[in-house]
């Protein structure tokens, strides 16, 4: 296909999938299911007040994505960032999805980002959601003290 027609038929699948009603079709989490929107795996709500610092490069999102784009800004020597996540700790849906027995489909050699800069040895080959889990914690606690270093430089 050319290009004009690839892109065509594209917009023609997503237009199959987007609603009228956009947002509309969502219903708002609350009553019954309010509980929905708590995190069940904070011991304790962190109690603060809201920063109000200004920051060059704002990443929403502590999974795969935002610990890779936090670790690709750190190596081009841009060191004033902050990662927002929901959740209590990193790890994005690997964090969310704790079921027994989930696990990836992926190799972990495939799946697992930045292998080489953490040592990190995957224990299997596809690896189950607490050792994902786990390696999203180990890219945090690497690349935050590379980042601590930076920053007192």
């Amino acid at each position: 296909m050319i290009p004009d027609a690839l892109a065509l038929k594209y917009r023609q699948e997503r237009d199959k999938r987007v609603r009228p009603d956009g947002n509309n079709q969502y219903q708002e989490v609350v009553g019954e299911f309010a509980y929905f929107v708590e995190d069940p795996y904070i011991k304790e709500t962190l109690k603060r007040d809201p920063l109000v610092d200004e920051v060059e490069v704002v990443i929403i999102g502590g999974g795969f994505g935002g610990l890779l784009a936090g670790a690709r800004l750190r190596e081009a020597g841009i060191h004033d960032f902050r990662i927002i996540e929901k959740g209590g700790d990193f790890g994005g849906t690997w964090y969310w999805n704790r079921y027994p027995g989930a696990s990836c489909d992926i190799e972990s050699y495939v799946y697992f980002p930045l292998l080489e800069k953490t040592q990190f040895v995957p224990k299997q080959k596809y690896t189950n959601a607490p050792e994902t889990l786990e390696y999203c914690r180990e890219i945090a606690t690497h690349y935050e003290s590379v980042w601590q270093r930076a920053a007192a430089d």
